[in-house]
Order: C-alpha cells, then structure tokens, then sequence
C-alpha cells in the first residue's frame, strides 16, 4: 500500500541525509590529522570599527544559478563565512543556526541563513548544496569566482587567509555571523559564544521591534 504522507516524506529526505553525511565524513577524512585538529578554540571574530558600512551588493551561484542580494529583497539574513572542509568552527555554527530557525519557530520565515564559501576553487555549488542541506534544508549556500568571494568577504569586513598544509591547505577565518535587516544594514553580531536559545532571543527580539517601526 501507499506509505503515509510523513513516512513518505521522511523515505525521501533520509538518502538525502546519509548521503550529505557520507560527504562530510569523505571530506575530513581525505584530511591530515593536523588539519582536523587545527581550528583555534576561539575563532577570529569580526572587527568593526564604528560607522564602518557592512555588507552590500554581490553576485554569488546558488543551488540553482546566480544571486545577488536583491535575490533575498525584504528578508532578514543571517550571514556566515566558512568552508566545507572546516573541521569544527563551521559545522558548530552551522548546527547552531539550525537551532536557531528552530527556535524562531514561525519567526523564521523572515529570516534567509545564507552560508557564504571562503574556498570557491573546491567548494562547488553542488558540494555546498549537500553539506548546508546536511545541517538544515533552509540553510542556503553560496560560492562564486575567487574575485566573487573576495569582494563580498571584503563588503563584511572578513578575515581570511590560506594556510598550506602538506599537500592540502586550510583556511584561518573570521567566525562571526552577521545578522542583516531588509535594508542590508548591520542589526547585530552575532557571538558565536552564545547559546542557540540566546541567539534565538536576540533575533526574535530584532524581527519584532522591527515589525513595529
């Protein structure tokens, strides 16, 4: 007989899971030892100097072709800069902004996680497609030409250096998540110290003043 519509659903999103983990796993197990073990415990945070403008326009590939930020027009987003092959900072946060959509509940409807990659000669939008789908299907992954990524890491103030390890390298980057308003104005950030339950409350906090401006 036919599979109820929840069985049903979860047979389709279950290979889709295994397989996004299968991926991670070959990513960092195709990793030297040194590598998976290199992340600082607390990652650089992003500096920003009074007035300083963040953000902007860019032109990104998305899961099915070019975005800009007019692609998002009147949606809050929540902005982090990684990589696939991190071994711990990213996925952490990652986790972490699943939790956070979790916990805005219907909240967060409003709210565009876009995870922006700082390693565009390896992370193709395929590879972002199922490594941010692995964390949550909501989570949106971006990549681009090196020039690309370099405008837009420049437009949010990121940190970012190539650090050659044996025959790979690793990426030394900012850890900070940016929260964005519909105007593409700073509104926060976001520490990558707090709890998922924080982090929530402060969002949640900024989308209803925001509503009531």
């Amino acid at each position: 007989g036919a599979l109820p519509a929840m069985d049903e659903e979860a047979a389709h999103v279950k290979p889709t899971w295994i397989a996004s983990a299968l991926l991670i796993a070959l990513l960092l197990a195709a990793l030297p030892l040194s590598y998976q073990l290199w992340p600082a415990p607390v990652p650089v945070a992003a500096a920003v100097d009074a007035g300083q403008r963040i953000g902007g326009p860019f032109e990104l590939q998305g899961p099915h072709g070019r975005v800009t930020e007019e692609s998002f027009e009147g949606q809050w987003l929540l902005v982090f800069f990684g990589f696939t092959r991190c071994a711990d900072v990213c996925p952490t946060t990652l986790t972490q902004i699943a939790k956070v959509l979790d916990g805005l509940g219907e909240q967060s409807a409003r709210l565009q996680p876009l995870f922006i990659s700082l390693d565009p000669e390896r992370d193709t939008p395929e590879v972002l497609a199922a490594y941010t789908t692995f964390f949550d299907e909501r989570i949106v992954g971006l990549t681009g030409s090196p020039e690309q990524i370099r405008q837009v890491a420049e437009a949010y103030g990121v940190y970012v250096r190539k650090v050659p390890m044996g025959d790979t390298y690793m990426l030394d980057h900012t850890g900070s998540v940016y929260l964005m308003n519909p105007d593409g104005e700073l509104a926060s950030l976001i520490s990558l110290q707090m709890t998922s339950a924080d982090t929530a409350r402060e969002i949640s906090t900024a989308l209803a003043q925001a509503g009531h401006d």
